[in-house]
């Protein structure tokens, strides 16, 4: 079967940098904005920068919720959130107010000052992985493998069979999740190396 890849476009994102990643793994991307275009896919990227509220309503006011639902629910599938686009996978979001999430995780997204960080935030720049659970989105990555994060936010996952790999900045935070076919890393693949470049082809070739 034909792995066909396709990148969300719902106006928040690191588009262009994942695009041309996945481009050196020779990989072309689809980038799509049409969200019944979601089905003639089988890997899928959900990207995001900027606040959990904005993605969110994006999400909603583009008319994506549905399909991102219907497409991640479907076990030949698989589903990659970067950053933000790995927080709305969450059932609540706490940027800018309560927001209600895609729920396809369990847990909530809240300030990591809340959370007990008393660091400098946002947490910018290279911080390393602890992988606590096997999962096919860590093959062939070193434990402590260095990756890019710009992140104030963090996910307080309900189910820790879900939590892949963690990063401690002032607290200890989920960087890598996996439910099923669902991936989601906080920090930016595209950004970061060659460990990332690892992360996007151990997704691509699953």
């Amino acid at each position: 079967m034909t792995t066909k890849v396709a990148i969300i476009n719902y106006g928040i994102g690191n588009i262009r940098s994942l695009y041309n990643s996945l481009k050196k793994l020779n990989v072309e991307a689809e980038i799509i904005l049409d969200p019944e275009l979601i089905y003639n896919f089988n890997k899928v990227f959900l990207p995001g920068v900027g606040s959990y509220k904005d993605a969110i309503d994006l999400i909603r006011k583009k008319g994506w919720e549905k399909s991102i639902k219907n497409f991640s629910s479907d076990k030949n599938k698989k589903l990659f959130g970067i950053c933000v686009g790995m927080q709305i996978l969450s059932t609540y979001g706490y940027e800018y107010g309560k927001s209600n999430g895609l729920d396809i995780i369990k847990g909530d997204v809240e300030h990591m000052n809340k959370q007990g960080c008393n660091l400098k935030l946002p947490h910018i720049g290279w911080n390393s992985i602890n992988i606590l659970n096997k999962s096919l989105i860590t093959d062939n990555l070193p434990n402590d493998s260095d990756f890019y994060f710009v992140n104030s936010y963090s996910f307080k996952i309900v189910n820790s069979d879900a939590l892949i790999a963690t990063t401690k900045y002032g607290i200890e935070f989920p960087s890598i999740i996996n439910k099923y076919n669902v991936f989601g890393t906080q920090f930016h693949p595209e950004k970061s190396s060659k460990a990332g470049m690892q992360i996007l082809k151990n997704f691509i070739d699953a």
